[in-house]
Parts: C-alpha cells; sequence; structure tokens
C-alpha cells in the first residue's frame, strides 16, 4: 500500500511562535525598563545647564544623595567607610572614570562634602554632580 503525502498549495506560516516570542519581549523591556528606573533612584537634582557632553560615558560608580542626607549605592545604603571601598573598586575596574553623584538639591551639603571625601579617599581622582537643565523641565 502507497501512502501519499497530501499537497497543500495554501500553506501559511504558523505565527503563534512568532506572536509568542514578541510578548516575552515586550514583558522583558516593560520590566528592564521598570527596574532600570528603580535603580536611579528619586531625587530632584539640582537645576544648572551643567555640561552639555557630545558622547554618553559610562560611569563606573552610581552614588545618589536623597534630601534627608542618605546617601545610597543602588539600593543599599551605605557609611562613609563602604562608600571608600566602592570607589576603589570602580576606580581600578573602570580605569579612573569618575563616578556619578546624583545628589537631591534639597540634600545637605554635609552629605555631598562627606560623598566627596569618600571618593575622594577611594582614588576616584574627580566625580560628576547631575544636574537638570531648565529643557529637561
Amino acid at each position: 500500500m502507497k501512502f501519499r503525502t497530501a499537497k497543500r498549495s495554501d500553506c501559511a506560516p504558523d505565527m503563534t511562535p512568532m506572536i509568542d516570542v514578541t510578548f516575552l519581549l515586550l514583558i522583558f523591556f516593560l520590566v528592564t525598563a521598570q527596574m532600570a528606573q528603580r535603580g536611579r533612584g528619586e531625587v530632584r537634582l539640582p537645576v544648572q545647564p551643567g555640561e552639555t557632553a557630545s558622547k554618553a560615558e559610562a560611569s563606573g560608580l552610581v552614588v545618589l544623595v536623597q534630601a534627608d542626607g542618605t546617601v545610597m549605592v543602588g539600593d543599599a545604603r551605605v557609611q562613609p567607610e563602604r562608600l571608600t571601598q566602592l570607589a576603589r573598586e570602580a576606580t581600578a575596574r573602570t580605569g579612573g572614570t569618575p563616578p556619578v553623584v546624583r545628589a537631591d538639591r534639597a540634600a545637605p551639603t554635609a552629605a555631598l562634602n562627606a560623598v566627596a571625601r569618600a571618593l575622594q579617599a577611594g582614588g576616584a581622582p574627580a566625580f560628576r554632580l547631575a544636574t537638570e537643565s531648565e529643557a529637561q523641565r
């Protein structure tokens, strides 16, 4: 007995796997965007024109100084000793790329000075202070 395979003349590709992959990618990017936003911290940056960089530079360390003077790196609250250690590690890892300090405009100056001293003790040659321009407001 000879079996014949049926020939389909109108064979359309199955779109189900492509739709599944599209939805998975959409979910991935939405979750990633939420996590990245959470990592930036809620601070109101000082309003200054600042420097307009022609290219974006990567930063090895981002330090948040909140309005109450709390110093955060990522989601963890840090003391000056730990910040010095993190600055040493970031400076060694990035080859001297200056860390970025995102200080709330209502943060006490003493907290910003403590961060500057800790970064300097950690070997950071300088740091960049994040600001918000009038156009971003």
